[in-house]
């Protein structure tokens, strides 16, 4: 298997700026996973690492070879990279096995060897029975998975993923999800795997790599960029979360536009930005907490969605799918919060929060 190792690279075109400044390692064996919006430079950096784009600057290795740098480039035939786009890209005109062998047949591998390695991948993703079906014929679920299975079957040191699963119904690409991960496992093989999903990324990632406007904002497990998000953005692109501006000062935090006030040993001082995850608040009828009415609740089957309104502000709070008859709008309710960020108010928030489209 192989690792990749990115030096300060850069991707300009003209003068628009698409990365900057891009320095990590991703580990032999590893899942690493380039999450962020539309525009933000993710699918640029994979598109370097496979040889399909040219850095401005910087040096690419994977294992120890240089194949991009300023004065040196491999072509991607040459980088034992497997790659799977978010178009399925079969051939319309082949069938199952042929499509899979295509990359051995272009390298002249011999006839009983293409039939062992495509029987095996064809094994691994669930297809053997498929073989001999041309792709009108599957779903786009098996299509992903012929794709899937034609970049394995060479064998690569690398597999490179572009929104594979995109294209798929929400019921496909949960299955997915958890198909590619297994391969992954089983093969030990190294994944760079791009996408704006991050249910995606936090289901299937070792690392998660969030990045904005060109820029890495935090990486890390999926864990803990959830849990310790390093600014706003980061906050508000993993879950659900409402930001509420207040003032911290003598060890509480005072909400703006309500009478509630936070206990607060933290670092900040100031006007700051308190961001709740809605996860975070346990809802009753009574006891104690935060005083609230609810506005509005929505059944998700698994979950309840309210807005709960607290002096002039609203919390969104997820309760359990069977407690949604237990409160209707009207409802006075008390709110208590297990857990809570505190941002400085540096008038940041908004920009953070752009998405480029």
């Amino acid at each position: 298997m192989s690792s990749v190792t990115i030096r300060n690279v850069t991707k300009s075109f003209g003068s628009n700026l698409i990365l900057s400044q891009f320095n990590e390692k991703f580990q032999d064996g590893e899942f690493v996973t380039l999450l962020g919006p539309s525009g933000c430079g993710k699918t640029t950096m994979l598109r370097m690492i496979a040889g399909f784009e040219k850095p401005t600057t910087g040096e690419i290795f994977i294992d120890d070879t240089l194949v991009s740098s300023d004065k040196v480039f491999l072509p991607p035939e040459k980088r034992g990279v497997g790659m799977v786009f978010q178009s399925y890209a079969v051939w319309p005109h082949m069938d199952v096995f042929h499509n899979v062998a295509y990359p051995l047949t272009i390298a002249k591998v011999d006839k009983a060897s293409i039939a062992k390695r495509v029987a095996h991948v064809l094994d691994i993703v669930h297809l053997t029975q498929y073989a001999q079906r041309y792709p009108n014929q599957l779903s786009g679920g098996q299509q992903q998975r012929v794709a899937l299975a034609r970049a394995l079957v060479a064998e690569p040191k690398l597999l490179l993923l572009d929104e594979p699963l995109s294209n798929l119904d929400a019921k496909l690409r949960e299955s997915m999800r958890f198909e590619i991960k297994e391969i992954q496992r089983n093969l030990g093989i190294t994944v760079v795997y791009v996408t704006h999903d991050q249910t995606e990324a936090m289901a299937m990632s070792d690392r998660v790599f969030l990045i904005n406007r060109g820029v890495v904002q935090q990486q890390g497990s999926p864990e803990e960029i959830y849990r310790q998000p390093v600014n706003q953005f980061v906050a508000d692109f993993l879950g659900k979360v409402d930001f509420l501006k207040g003032v911290a000062e003598n060890g509480v935090i005072r909400l703006n536009n309500t009478d509630v006030s936070l206990p607060y040993t933290g670092d900040k001082r100031g006007n700051v930005e308190v961001a709740i995850r809605p996860e975070n608040i346990t809802m009753t009828k009574e006891g104690s907490g935060i005083q609230g009415t609810i506005a509005a609740g929505y059944y998700l089957g698994d979950a309840s969605d309210y807005r709960v309104t607290v002096g002039g502000i609203s919390l969104r709070v997820i309760t359990e799918g069977r407690a949604y008859r237990s409160f209707v709008p009207g409802d006075k309710v008390f709110l208590t919060l297990s857990d809570f960020i505190v941002y400085d108010d540096d008038g940041s928030l908004e920009e953070q929060l752009k998405i480029q489209t």
